[in-house]
């Protein structure tokens, strides 16, 4: 037999034999509408069904990724028809997925991994679903969801025990979702004269934690580098993409659409450490200057000061000391503060994942506070860390957290003018809490400035254009961001469809929210809206009720989400909305 390993999606209704005992006509009836819903879904994601038995369905995936994406867009969609029908019409799946090697036949698989999927998926709730560890291993930042510890499951006929999680609604930060793409959604006609991509540094200590290093290591190179107006700068969401991926120089600069990779290796021990870097020509593979510098963390930003220079003059010629001078990043009065800062952001990129990693992001910032009060960056981060926790934990938040994080951000801005998160920070507090549309436009701009290859400064940048009733620039901006991360995030599409609805695109303002491995509020509400422009009432109607069950939102909660200035625009939203 042949052997392969795939994603194995196991689901099954809840209470099926109770059902048919009441009423076997009417179940059958329900259930054969259901597996329309269920096989078309499946179909859409790349699975295949394989075996199926009574109430069962299981399909195999080649990316655990799209079967969890999968799995999710069932329930969703389940949900929502649950939510309209009355007792005897409601039906509830739980699914398992789980990852591993089967055999296969001409019509069928066997194997562990689907015994195992199958017993997961009795351990999950009610319109929920229940992946292993291997699974969760490789999907955790791929798709936009949040994950609670199942623990060790002692499964029926499984001789080992299985870690599991639960897979909930996205909470906490979604800035350090990755691609799980092979290749970038957008082709790159042309690289720039000075287009640059720096690779997520590799870390050759023997110490795994120091991962954390390594990245906030390029994460500072390329927030020193994109500065430079000469250069074109990918940016990290889509070069680190490169982390596991075996392709040469050529391949990623032809799909990035740069001209030069910058790749580096960092081993750490102790105090101690050595940085191997190198510039690469991405047409021919050809070294054109690499160096080796022996250091510490003390003299860490010295080191990148050398490294930023050096590639800005191999690249674009000799350039003035102080002009490189203006492109380094704000440095720390004590080393410790920006390691510990270095840390936290390390859970912090995983907050989606879990509750605990909120707490330990939060911890480190804290500490990194206590060990220099006067870095910026560590104020900055606990701001955000804070509105993470009052996600995952709102019930354990003091009453003056919010106090407390405003008070964070504008010490962040008062320590350091340019610190670009202060001021992506501040925007989003003068337009969320304030309504202050004019000073948020002037701290996103700034953030843009100070940090141009940060993909989600310009997306957020790009929606508050829109609120402008400005949509056409707020599209020129989403075009940039794509252009410096051509595999595009989930937040581009959707800016990206909602610029299109309020340019009067709205077919391609649905093309884009399809795009989207995971349905969020704008991308529903204004699908909806786009079909009811289109004259495809019931169309908006299916997806008005998909947003409102799913997201447990009403229409006028998400109307008020939306701090269009306009009052034209207030009005024709809200008329399309209210009327589908």
């Amino acid at each position: 037999m042949e052997r392969q390993l795939r994603a194995i999606l196991a689901m099954d209704v809840v209470g099926f034999s109770k059902m048919m005992s009441e009423d076997e006509e009417n179940t059958l009836r329900v259930l054969t509408d259901r597996r329309q819903v269920v096989d078309q879904i499946i179909n859409e994601h790349g699975g295949r069904i394989f075996n199926t038995a009574g109430d069962s369905v299981i399909a195999e995936f080649a990316s655990p990724v799209k079967a969890a994406e999968c799995a999710v867009q069932i329930q969703n969609k389940n949900s929502t028809i649950n939510k309209d029908m009355n007792e005897k019409e409601k039906m509830t799946f739980r699914a398992g997925i789980n990852m591993g090697d089967i055999m296969i036949t001409e019509d069928n698989l066997y194997g562990d991994a689907i015994n195992i999927a199958a017993r997961l998926e009795s351990s999950a709730l009610p319109d929920g679903i229940c992946i292993s560890q291997n699974v969760f291993d490789m999907i955790n930042l791929k798709i936009k969801v949040s994950y609670e510890d199942a623990g060790e499951l002692d499964l029926k006929n499984i001789g080992r025990p299985i870690r599991a999680f639960h897979i909930v609604p996205c909470k906490g930060a979604t800035r350090g979702l990755q691609h799980s793409a092979e290749k970038p959604t957008i082709k790159v006609e042309k690289a720039e004269a000075g287009s640059l991509a720096v690779m997520l540094f590799k870390n050759l200590s023997n110490d795994e934690e120091q991962e954390y290093f390594c990245e906030g290591l390029s994460e500072d190179l390329i927030s020193a580098l994109s500065r430079y107006k000469k250069l074109v700068v990918v940016s990290s969401n889509a070069s680190f993409s490169y982390k596991d991926k075996n392709k040469s120089p050529k391949e990623i600069g032809e799909e990035l659409g740069v001209r030069y990779i910058l790749e580096g290796k960092v081993r750490k021990l102790g105090p101690k450490m050595r940085i191997t870097a190198s510039l690469v020509s991405a047409e021919n593979g050809t070294n054109l200057w690499s160096n080796n510098f022996d250091t510490s963390i003390d003299e860490i930003f010295d080191i990148q000061d050398e490294l930023v220079g050096t590639i800005v003059s191999t690249i674009v010629g000799n350039v003035e000391k102080d002009h490189i001078k203006q492109l380094s990043n704000s440095k720390p009065e004590n080393m410790k503060a920006y390691d510990l800062v270095l840390r936290g952001l390390e859970y912090h990129r995983r907050s989606s994942i879990s509750a605990e990693n909120n707490k330990k992001a939060l911890d480190f910032f804290n500490k990194a506070i206590e060990a220099d009060p006067t870095y910026a960056r560590a104020h900055a981060w606990k701001c955000c860390s804070l509105g993470n926790n009052s996600e995952w934990f709102p019930d354990e938040m003091p009453e003056n957290w919010m106090n407390d994080a405003f008070a964070s951000v504008h010490k962040a801005l008062e320590l350091d003018p340019n610190d670009p998160e202060a001021h992506r920070i501040m925007g989003a507090v003068k337009l969320l809490f304030e309504g202050d549309m004019d000073t948020a436009i002037f701290h996103h701009q700034k953030a843009i400035e100070i940090c141009p290859s940060d993909t989600y400064h310009i997306a957020r940048y790009a929606l508050l254009l829109v609120y402008l009733g400005d949509p056409q620039k707020g599209m020129d901006e989403i075009k940039k961001a794509m252009r410096i991360d051509p595999f595009c995030s989930d937040l581009m599409f959707e800016v990206e469809g909602t610029c299109h609805f309020w340019l009067g695109n709205y077919q391609d303002s649905i093309n884009s929210y399809k795009k989207l491995k995971i349905d969020t509020r704008d991308s529903l509400f204004y699908s909806a809206a786009c079909y009811k422009k289109m004259g495809n009432n019931e169309k908006a109607t299916e997806i008005l009720k998909q947003a409102t069950n799913t997201l447990n939102m009403t229409t006028d909660k998400f109307l008020s989400s939306q701090p269009l200035k306009k009052e034209d625009c207030k009005k024709e939203l809200q008329e399309i909305i209210t009327t589908i």
